[in-house]
């Protein structure tokens, strides 16, 4: 049995547990892997003392021992000694960083990851707590989907989970929504610009933008013009030309760069806070940080694709492994994207984690009308860019915890409780080896994705712990949490008068 095969028939074994089935029940499930079986699981200790490494915060680094007692940090200092019955973790010579917040994950529906396979990734690769999606089934509406997604979390996440409602069209109903959702401790939604009607329907839109100001509900904001699609869709058509070859020009700068503008304008006639997902292009960021509208309760998001990859690795027969939505541009955008990550401009990094599998993307039935957009990489966002970032001299350790924790947790409504290793917090931590090498192997992946644009890369710098509310949740190269120890992130809702100078949100001078 493979390390994949024996993953899979981990997960198998976690909701067997779940439901009375004991280990070693025929299930097949060797002792040494997994994130259910009872010989790996783990509770968390009244005590976790994480002693001798280098804390890192988005604002500052510090030799530091870490306690924490139970779910949340008690005490940080240096020389400090652990309680009777504590467990001692050595990390000397290490990175201890706040845990990973990607506010921009699919755990849902269609994609070939669920909560249990994608929130492994995601504490295999230090990150702790993830966003996704709360999209409706059959007749329900987005509050019930909500509360549906909200109890799924406890019986299949290993890491901590929160949600994005979504809802189309805009309507009274789901304006008057917007409280309800920022009661669940979910204020979030999300609206895809990409749609046909997009134009239509932004009268109706507004009202919903100013319920959700007015609840502390932020919007994520997909931004490509759905009637330039449209048209570039129907052209390339009639030219003969459908195939994923012409995937790029199905989906243009232009139409990014529109909707972004119209975006950012929304946000300045309403004061609804906003957030911009996937952006990708130079053009778009100018738009987006466009000093005329002045000061912004908007914050911006990129992607991993777009840090690492041109346009070229969408060319041949290993291309559509690399489409995402927008598509992949050129290598001064590339540049673009590293240049806002370092001055502010783009707060966070985001995986935008779409999983499938190698035969899926490659499908030969597939085209620029049907098509399986996007990659798997939770699991690699945070090594993949301490290797690539930090080592490399392109940003600072406190800018790194900043883009892939501390923005998201403010952000979002999380802070302080997330986001940040002080006193009172979660006890949410990665602890990272800044000399360990490490080269990327897909099936080291916990997703059920069966590839990664990372094959074969070489990193610098490897998560070898996840605490999750003080317990430990990843170690040893494999996931020792039960499916079901995750529980839903609750969040407050976006303040106008919250908001200071260097608060995400703020349009960069």
């Amino acid at each position: 049995m493979n390390r994949r095969t024996a993953i899979r028939a981990t997960v198998t074994a976690a909701a067997g547990l779940a439901a009375g089935v004991r280990p070693g029940s025929g299930l097949g499930v060797p002792a040494y892997v997994g994130f259910g079986s009872e010989s790996t699981a783990r509770q968390p200790v009244p005590e976790l003392f994480i002693r001798g490494g280098t804390v890192v915060n988005a604002d500052m680094t510090m030799k530091a021992d870490v306690r924490i007692l139970g779910e949340r940090i008690g005490e940080i200092g240096p020389d400090l000694q652990p309680g009777a019955g504590a467990r001692v973790v050595d990390a000397t010579g290490h990175l201890v960083m706040p845990g990973g917040i990607d506010p921009h994950a699919h755990l849902q529906g269609g994609f070939v990851d669920d909560l249990t396979t994608g929130t492994a990734a995601a504490v295999a690769g230090g990150i702790t707590t993830v966003g996704t999606f709360a999209y409706p089934a059959g007749d329900e509406n987005p509050l019930e989907a909500m509360d549906r997604s909200l109890a799924e979390v406890e019986r299949l996440a290993i890491g901590d989970v929160f949600f994005h409602a979504s809802s189309w069209p805009p309507t009274p109903d789901f304006a008057a929504m917007m409280p309800g959702l920022a009661e669940r401790g979910q204020p979030s939604h999300k609206v895809f610009m990409t749609r046909a009607d997009f134009g239509a329907r932004r009268g109706a839109l507004i009202e919903v933008l100013e319920a959700a100001r007015d609840a502390g509900v932020r919007t994520l904001m997909h931004c490509e013009d759905g009637a330039m699609l449209a048209a570039a869709l129907e052209r390339l058509r009639a030219q003969g030309r459908t195939s994923l070859a012409h995937f790029a020009e199905s989906r243009p700068e232009v139409a990014e760069i529109a909707a972004t503008q119209e975006a950012v304008a929304l946000c300045s006639f309403t004061g609804a806070p906003m957030h911009l997902v996937h952006l990708s292009s130079q053009r778009a960021l100018e738009a987006a940080r466009n000093p005329a509208f002045g000061d912004l309760p908007l914050t911006i998001e990129t992607r991993p694709l777009y840090l690492y990859f041109t346009s070229e690795w969408l060319r041949g027969p290993q291309g559509p492994l690399y489409i995402g939505q927008p598509p992949l541009r050129g290598a001064a955008d590339v540049e673009a994207m590293w240049a806002g990550l370092l001055d502010g401009r783009i707060d966070m990094l985001a995986t935008d984690h779409a999983p499938w599998t190698r035969a899926q993307k490659l499908d030969p039935e597939l085209n620029i009308a049907r098509l399986r957009p996007g990659v798997s990489d939770l699991r690699f966002v945070r090594p993949v860019l301490f290797s690539e970032g930090v080592r490399s001299g392109r940003i600072t350790a406190e800018r790194y915890v900043e883009i892939t924790s501390t923005a998201a947790a403010r952000a979002f409504g999380l802070y302080p409780e997330r986001g940040v290793i002080r006193e009172g917090a979660f006890g949410d931590v990665m602890i990272l080896d800044p000399e360990r090498v490490h080269e990327v192997v897909a099936d080291d992946d916990p997703s059920n994705a069966d590839y990664t644009p990372f094959e074969g890369w070489s990193l610098t710098g490897w998560p070898v712990m996840t605490v999750r509310r003080g317990e430990v949740v990843y170690e040893d190269g494999r996931v020792t949490a039960r499916a079901g120890s995750g529980r839903p992130a609750r969040r407050t809702p976006w303040s106008a008068d919250a908001r200071g100078p260097g608060s995400p949100g703020r349009t960069a001078p």
